[in-house]
């Protein structure tokens, strides 16, 4: 079992403002979402906002990874969340003075995902920058419960703050709770590492130096197409959660914020797991996790009672997180430091754009076969690739 990192009191302080932070993640996702779809009511619309979200992680996921790997993690952390707090003010305004459309919703989900795709790697490197080796994993499973955590309570707080005040307060709160996280990365002690000083010429040098450092290694590149099936097929179909709650549900945000909730529920069950986990977790059950969200989201798609649904997308939030959250464990434990930012810019690259791929697929496709047949499709395909990934 490995040694906990809540004994941690630098960790402590890490975790504590992250939380808070994560909390305002969530009621901005939720807030993002029903704008989407309130001004639109178009599965399509919801897809593309979704997509925006991750997007920027995709185009300049490698590139982030390598200025996590050469500058300073704690002043690149402080100024990428103190721009986020800037960006949700901005969008709070247009919201609160009713110059909402869906053109500028579009445009401040684009700079978020910018903002979001450069913290990942820095966030990822940061967590074994604050525990030993031996609280390593303890750390992301602790880190994967505050997320999930906030995934839980944050689309409640979300759906009051919407129904009582409307989404630009909601997007102002989230402004305000990236002040938390602001402050615990000014306070923490990181452990010192050596940074290499290299010209801006070599920028695409050193991605090449990641991408090959991966294709070396078997099992770090096995989790990588087993988590780009997740995130595709996966976590693409849950980003139709707005479109389900109101839709197919008739439930609104209300609804939306409760099926939400569940999902974070499942995931923060497969964190507590994973942190006290044994010699069980391994590639081999990252992917059968995948195969079995596969015949989950096939479910899903089949039901037209929300307190079915409920439970349904419960179990897909531990599942997916046994992937999501197994694989950072397992990556994190295998990658040599030097690369460490250019790996963790990988996965943010392929878990958050291939949900924004997934989801602007699932969107588009829904609006031409309906919504419940092309979520059926995608678990189908979902389960069935990651039966074949163990041949890749």
């Amino acid at each position: 079992m490995p040694s906990s990192a809540l004994r941690n009191r630098n960790f402590l302080v890490y975790l504590s403002g992250a939380l808070v932070s994560l909390h305002g993640l969530w009621i901005y996702r939720v807030a993002l979402g029903w704008s989407a779809w309130e001004l639109t009511s178009s599965e399509l619309w919801v897809g593309i906002v979704a997509f925006t979200q991750f997007a920027p992680a995709v185009f300049f996921g490698p590139l982030f990874g390598v200025l996590a790997d050469r500058f300073d993690r704690r002043l690149a952390s402080i100024f990428i969340n103190s721009g986020s707090a800037l960006n949700m003010a901005v969008l709070s305004a247009a919201t609160l003075t009713g110059n909402l459309d869906i053109a500028v919703l579009t445009a401040s989900s684009i700079m978020q995902g910018t903002l979001d795709g450069a913290h990942t790697p820095v966030r990822m490197t940061l967590v074994p920058s604050l525990v030993s080796r031996a609280q390593l994993q303890s750390a992301i499973a602790s880190n994967s419960i505050a997320f999930n955590v906030s995934r839980f309570v944050g689309p409640a707080i979300a759906g009051i703050i919407i129904a009582s005040f409307g989404v630009g307060a909601a997007f102002a709160v989230n402004g305000c709770t990236y002040l938390a996280i602001v402050a615990a990365v000014f306070v923490v002690e990181l452990k010192p590492r050596e940074r290499r000083e290299a010209p801006a010429g070599q920028i695409w040098a050193e991605i090449m130096v990641g991408v090959r450092y991966v294709a070396g290694h078997a099992t770090i590149r096995g989790l990588l197409l087993i988590v780009a099936i997740a995130s595709v097929f996966g976590r693409g179909a849950l980003e139709m959660l707005p479109a389900f709650a109101d839709a197919v549900f008739a439930r609104g945000a209300s609804g939306l914020a409760i099926m939400t909730s569940a999902v974070g529920i499942g995931s923060i069950a497969t964190g507590l797991v994973l942190a006290r986990r044994g010699r069980w977790l391994d590639i081999g059950v990252v992917r059968l996790t995948v195969l079995i969200a596969g015949v989950f989201i096939i479910l899903f798609g089949m039901i037209d009672a929300f307190w079915i649904a409920v439970p349904v997308v419960t179990a897909l939030g531990i599942i997916l997180a046994l992937c999501g959250v197994g694989s950072q464990i397992l990556i994190q434990s295998l990658v040599d430091e030097d690369v460490r930012g250019r790996v963790s810019s990988l996965w943010g690259m392929i878990a958050f754009g291939g949900t924004a791929l997934g989801s602007v697929v699932v969107g588009s496709l829904s609006a031409v076969f309906g919504l419940q047949s092309t979520v059926i499709a995608t678990g189908v395909l979902c389960a069935a690739l990651a039966a074949l990934s163990s041949r890749a």
